[in-house]
């Protein structure tokens, strides 16, 4: 029985997505990532007003990642929904390293506001049904 994994997050892109070379899957297998920042707007014991930001990445795998690739670019705001994933990846100076990933399964993505638009568009993209599941996970190794 699967347990509920599912997640739905807004922010802002941190930078343009980037493709990720896979170290061993097989050459049809695509990966795109990107970063996303939240903000959460609170009041302090001390009533001020505050703002928390988290960073979050996400990923991508095949027709969704390359939309993701070819549209979306730094400052749009972004709707992920996905599920969560533990990825472990070993670092530049060979420690063991994991975290935890956004799996896109649907992005919508707005133009920014400087773009000059005064209708910003929404758009829509999602991945075939299942793709992620079968892009060679859950022992994917990527290179950073």
């Amino acid at each position: 029985m699967n347990h509920l994994n599912s997640v739905l997050l807004e922010g802002v892109l941190t930078d343009d997505p980037r493709k990720v070379e896979l170290a061993e899957a097989p050459a049809e297998t695509r990966l795109v990532k990107f970063d996303l920042a939240s903000d959460r707007y609170y009041m302090g014991r001390d009533g001020e007003k505050k703002v928390e930001t988290v960073f979050v990445p996400v990923q991508c795998w095949g027709t969704l990642g390359d939309k993701a690739l070819d549209r979306m670019r730094k400052g749009m705001t972004s709707r992920v929904v996905g599920r969560l994933r533990l990825c472990r990846w070993m670092g530049s100076d060979g420690t063991a390293r994991r975290g935890m990933e956004i799996v896109a399964e649907h992005v919508e993505f707005r133009t920014p506001k400087s773009s000059g638009r005064s209708d910003p568009a929404l758009e829509v993209i999602e991945g075939e049904n299942g793709e992620s599941d079968r892009a060679g996970e859950p022992e994917v190794l990527y290179r950073i």
